[in-house]
């Protein structure tokens, strides 16, 4: 499994760099009117492969996201977490953190959502925060994290082990019906 996780990371590397955008089509009157939030699924360069994480809010008339939350599964003891946390699984915690906010993305995949399904996605990530978490390299990674959110949208998910910008691209590719 690892070496499949080392040649998805190198076929991934080249085109990380070509992501950053969203997959989102400017909204008809129709559409815009029924759907006013999203859900961002992110990537962006971080510890070793990158990271995955959800970036969620609501849209204003044109499109642009206003009232925008964060969430990820982070290691609760930050950096050392990270070290101790590609060995064994640590502490964690679903949150937002500042390289999420200040970090550009290499991979967007937008979702447009109803109120119903924005009610939904907060339900499901609510109960995620709540939930006593765990963050290992290989077994309990932020892309675990992105399938447990997709999940509960009724999404379908690529695996877990595939470097942050190509698992966005497979949510992309799953999704885009």
């Amino acid at each position: 499994m690892l070496g499949c996780a080392l040649l998805a990371f190198a076929t991934g590397i080249a085109r990380a760099d070509q992501k950053d955008h969203t997959s989102s089509v400017p909204p008809s009157a129709n559409q815009a009117a029924s759907e006013r939030y999203f859900v961002d699924f992110r990537s962006r360069p971080g510890y070793l492969f990158g990271h995955t994480f959800i970036v969620y809010g609501q849209l204003d008339g044109h499109g642009r996201p206003i009232k925008t939350r964060y969430a990820g599964n982070y290691p609760t003891d930050g950096q050392r977490g990270l070290i101790v946390g590609s060995l064994i699984p640590v502490p964690s915690s679903v949150r937002g953190v500042r390289e999420d906010y200040q970090e550009r993305p290499t991979n967007i995949y937008r979702r447009r959502l109803s109120a119903a399904q924005y009610a939904r996605l907060t339900r499901v990530v609510g109960q995620l925060r709540a939930s006593e978490r765990q963050w290992n390299l290989l077994f309990q990674n932020c892309n675990d994290f992105a399938i447990e959110v997709a999940h509960g949208m009724g999404m379908d998910t690529p695996m877990s082990w595939l470097p942050p910008p190509a698992f966005v691209d497979g949510l992309r590719e799953l999704n885009s019906h």
